[in-house]
């Protein structure tokens, strides 16, 4: 499984700070690779749609997220923002965002 994580906008953001993340969970550790691969099960990644959590209206300094994950055959993309609400989706963005 190969995830690539990319933040962007938000209160004082700075581009230069927001590289791109890449995962590879063939160079993890197993009980990372699990971990994450877990993360990724529980959110149930492959069945969200391409938006998730729009901010409110009004809302402003919000962080957005674009994750895509490529699993064997499969490759999905979602973009989402801090106004995330579905739990177990937030557990992954927070893991991603740990990783940089």
């Amino acid at each position: 499984m190969v995830i690539n994580f990319e933040s962007g906008g938000g209160f004082a953001h700075f581009p230069g700070l927001s590289r791109p993340v890449r995962i590879d969970t063939a160079g993890l550790a197993p009980e990372q690779a699990d971990h994450l691969k877990g993360l990724v099960e529980r959110a149930r990644f492959f069945e969200q749609p391409a938006e998730v959590g729009a901010p409110p209206p009004g809302a402003a300094d919000l962080r957005s997220y674009t994750i895509t994950v490529e699993d064997g055959d499969r490759t999905h993309t979602v973009q989402t923002s801090d106004a995330l609400a579905d739990p177990a989706l937030r557990d992954l963005v927070e893991h991603l965002r740990a990783q940089r």
